[in-house]
């Protein structure tokens, strides 16, 4: 399994900074994220389901509940002080220096339930994942036999495998189980999904990327929702890194009105290989409020904590905040932009560093309202990162980047 501190700690010495794992496509129920700026993900048309209706297997699926879709990511990011490391420390995804990278090419059927109608029924998601990104997302015993430095560039990853039960019970419980993505955080692992390329650090380090378990969702009105269950950790899949010890995982989300919603998401559990005494958790917020029909702002911040786990021996926290703003021009462009501030004091998260970073980016859909080519979406930033310590460049506090990625979502 990949382990998000030890390679934290190894690209603070000019190798790779990443690990634990990042959000994966979409949620298990859409209605377990908040409503957000969704940039290539946002029209009606899916080329993939137009290619196989026409050979005759489209209709069939969509009479079945089936849809099937994807996208295709590839990036490049330039630092402008050219470390001999030709790395980008503190990064998730884009870590490489002028290396041009194929970051996933995702492939995924799916059949959604509605536990509002009051009736059983039954579904699930399996998503597929091949690219660089892979690399950095495999839970424990799944695809991990690679991970980073001794297996290719592009890897397979089974980013969500699930079944998902509409109970009628009351107005509706969502049961979801296997492996998926976290509740946590405002990013995901799906760029399509994200306003910026590059992420967030408390995408990268302050929260889990996936789960494997089981999770319960039920709507107690149409403003309020309630989702608790039970994981095998932190990027824990087949294997178990302390045998049979679990996470608790639960999210509260409520929407104040047509502008407003708020979710409150925690997960505590022991986490350290071959360790079932000593906890971590980690309580996640999100605020996100559309001023406008152009404007959207979003806040997210999270807290943590871990008995034993700083560098001193001692108990270690973690904090920060992200603050995000999208403005929608026309159809072609949104203007984003995100501040954040993120404390690793302790080091338990691998940084030993008190972070800042501001990015600034151009969300391009050149061909909105074609039918093959609106999933098609250009996202340059720029981006500035400071840290405390001499984290970034070979040893400097400071680091800036332009960075690009170019999706095709179908």
């Amino acid at each position: 399994m990949i382990n998000r501190k030890g390679l934290a700690a190894a690209a603070a010495c000019a190798a790779l900074v990443c690990a634990g794992m990042v959000r994966g496509g979409t949620t298990p129920d859409a209605g377990l994220s908040l409503a957000r700026p969704i940039y290539a993900a946002d029209a009606p048309a899916k080329p993939l389901m137009n290619v196989l209706n026409q050979a005759g297997v489209g209709k069939s699926m969509s009479d079945a509940g089936l849809n099937a879709g994807g996208f295709i990511e590839g990036s490049w990011t330039y630092n402008f002080d050219n470390p001999d490391s030709h790395t980008n420390n503190g990064r998730v995804f884009d870590f490489e220096d002028q290396d041009p990278t194929l970051n996933q090419v995702d492939v995924f059927v799916e059949k959604t339930v509605d536990a509002s109608k009051g009736k059983f029924d039954i579904g699930g998601r399996m998503e597929w994942i091949w690219g660089g990104d892979a690399r950095l997302i495999h839970a424990n015993g799944l695809f991990d036999h690679y991970g980073l430095g001794d297996g290719p560039d592009e890897q397979f990853d089974l980013n969500q495998l699930y079944i998902q039960l509409a109970v009628p019970v009351g107005s509706g419980l969502t049961v979801t189980a296997g492996k998926f993505v976290t509740l946590l955080g405002y990013e995901y692992i799906n760029p399509t999904l994200n306003p910026f390329y590059s992420h967030s650090y408390l995408f990268g380090f302050a929260i889990p990327f996936t789960h494997t378990g089981i999770i319960g969702k039920y709507n107690v009105s149409d403003k309020l929702a309630i989702t608790a269950g039970i994981t095998r950790g932190w990027e824990q899949s087949l294997e178990d890194n302390n045998g049979c010890s679990i996470d608790v995982i639960w999210q509260v989300a409520y929407t104040l009105d047509d502008k407003t919603s708020i979710s409150v998401t925690g997960i505590t559990g022991p986490e350290e290989a071959n360790d079932s005494d000593h906890y971590r958790t980690v309580i996640d917020g999100i605020i996100t409020y559309k001023a406008s029909d152009n404007l959207t702002l979003a806040a997210n911040g999270d807290y943590g904590w871990e008995a034993d786990a700083a560098n001193d021996g001692g108990d270690a926290k973690w904090c920060g905040l992200a603050l995000y703003a999208g403005y929608t021009i026309d159809s072609h462009f949104t203007l984003n932009g995100r501040v954040e501030y993120f404390n690793d004091e302790d080091g338990a998260r691998g940084l030993d560093s008190t972070v800042y970073e501001a990015t600034i980016g151009l969300a391009i859909k050149p061909m909105p309202n074609d039918q093959w080519g609106q999933g098609l979406i250009i996202r340059p930033e720029l981006r500035w990162d400071h840290a405390n310590h001499d984290l970034y460049n070979d040893g400097d506090e400071n680091m800036y980047t332009f960075g690009a990625d170019i999706i095709y979502a179908f």
